[in-house]
């Protein structure tokens, strides 16, 4: 007779934090090492980054928004802006994002940021909850707003940014298209 195999399942153990350290703490953000439990019951660390401060009625660290530019007799556009990324060393083609402030609804930032980086001013369509996009890394938080902006109405034919010192400059790529920035390309459709 052969040796039976078994084939259930080893039982997980329940997986938690036992402790955080900060190793290094700046304006923005911190970098921790988080010690914590495997499935296998194993103790293991992890380098973790966390934003810094702590503000009251906030739902999320951030908004990223999807903006469509609507005009007529044109093709629907998504807004993005172009941004010097250090991290990368390069330029970036992205959403326009931002922080939500203090006591500020994620659709409130989301056309405030709108119009800070690109100088459309738009309406909220939708709101996703509060997700977070990179948990491997960060506990960062964002909504994800989409916006529709009319582009026929006279404060949104010639937009003009309200930039802090951060800087960037808006783009805008026709859905379905592709965009050209410098020697990297993006695709959108």
């Amino acid at each position: 007779m052969a040796a039976e195999t078994s084939t259930e399942v080893p039982k997980t153990a329940r997986q938690f934090v036992l402790k955080e350290e900060v190793i290094v703490e700046r304006k923005w953000l911190k970098l921790e090492e988080t010690t914590y439990t495997d499935p296998f019951g194993k103790t293991r660390t992890w380098e973790t980054v966390k934003r810094t401060g702590n503000k009251k009625g906030v739902s999320a660290d951030g908004v990223a928004v999807i903006a469509v530019l609507q005009r007529t007799l044109h093709y629907d556009c998504i807004v993005l802006v172009k941004q010097f990324r250090p991290p990368i060393n390069s330029y970036c083609l992205e959403f326009p994002a931002g922080l939500i402030e203090e006591n500020e609804t994620a659709e409130s930032a989301a056309l405030r940021e709108l119009e800070e980086e690109t100088g459309y001013k738009g309406e909220v369509v939708e709101c996703t909850p509060a997700l977070c996009l990179d948990p491997g890394l960060s506990n960062s938080t964002t909504h994800i707003v989409s916006v529709t902006i009319n582009g026929d109405e006279a404060e949104n034919t010639r937009p003009k940014q309200k930039l802090d010192d951060g800087g960037t400059s808006g783009n805008c790529a026709p859905i379905g298209s592709t965009v050209k920035c410098g020697l990297r390309t993006a695709s959108f459709t």
